[in-house]
């Protein structure tokens, strides 16, 4: 007569515990990537609710690991980094950085071209905060730093350094704009769109395609908004002072990175793309006007 083989209790206990951790990963994955998607479109309690989730999941998966694997604490370190923009107080907002930091310090000493650029990642954030707080100044330090942090980093990951030092020179160029110096301010920011563009090179990504930004890595989304807003900083400033040809080419990346978030959904994003495309238009104009002028050409 056939008998049922049973798995022994400590097997059973393994197989348990191995289909939990595949659930709870399940789970931080939809989390973390609903918190970065309900960002984009600007809907932050809900950004907020289920980044607070992703942040819980990756402790748990830490906590009830007897030697957590490098996939877990990395986890744990990217949604400390992702949950501090939602704190209320710069005080949360430095203790969670300031734990993103430790890990991924742990994670980049034993696998540094794994890890080294998402650890400079989290002294920009702090950066950011120091900004946000009313020290700009100190920010200014401490992006110049990140900045050359980044340079020097190894990266079994190309683009994702190329669009994370594009993304420091942004805020760079953002606060020198912010403090008067408004000439290395642009040029901060022009530098960081041409690096920005690189990265999309490498990851062989069309910007020119409907969807685009949906389907990109996780990094590329989250530097989205920063990298539009500097391509219409860019697009502005370049026109104010009638360089049309510079003001042309920024306005392409405007137009292009507004399409990729309107393409996200909302209202709001669509409406932006649509006032970027207009105005975009009107530089086009003037670019192709000048062009012509140059050449000796009729209009």
């Amino acid at each position: 007569m056939f008998m049922a083989r049973h798995k022994p209790p400590e097997r059973k206990a393994r197989s348990h515990r191995a289909s939990r951790i595949r659930t709870l990963q399940r789970r931080y994955d939809f989390h973390l990537g609903e918190a970065i998607r309900a960002a984009l479109q600007g809907n932050h309690e809900k950004a907020a609710t289920h980044s607070g989730r992703a942040l819980a999941i990756s402790r748990e998966l830490c906590a009830g690991a007897r030697d957590p694997q490098q996939w877990h604490r990395a986890a744990l370190a990217a949604a400390l980094c992702q949950h501090a923009r939602y704190s209320a107080s710069t005080v949360d907002t430095i203790a969670l950085l300031t734990e993103s930091a430790g890990h991924y310090a742990a994670l980049a000493a034993a696998d540094p071209a794994g890890y080294e650029v998402p650890r400079i990642d989290v002294l920009m954030r702090l950066a950011l905060s120091s900004d946000t707080s009313g020290n700009t100044a100190d920010a200014i330090s401490l992006l110049r730093e990140v900045v050359r942090m980044y340079l020097k980093a190894p990266a079994a990951d190309l683009a994702h350094r190329d669009l994370a030092l594009g993304r420091a020179r942004f805020h760079l160029g953002r606060c020198l704009l912010k403090t008067g110096s408004p000439a290395d301010g642009l040029a901060e920011t022009d530098a960081g769109l041409a690096l920005a563009w690189r990265a999309l090179d490498r990851l062989c990504i069309a910007a020119c395609v409907p969807g685009w930004l949906g389907t990109a890595p996780k990094y590329v989304q989250l530097a989205a908004p920063d990298w539009a807003a500097a391509a219409v900083r860019s697009m502005m400033l370049h026109a104010a002072a009638g360089r049309w040809e510079s003001a042309a080419a920024a306005a392409d990346a405007a137009v292009r990175l507004s399409a990729g978030l309107a393409g996200l959904g909302g209202d709001a994003l669509r409406e932006a793309h649509d006032a970027i495309r207009a105005r975009a238009d009107v530089i086009w104009a003037h670019a192709e006007h000048t062009q012509h002028a140059a050449a000796g050409l009729p209009d």
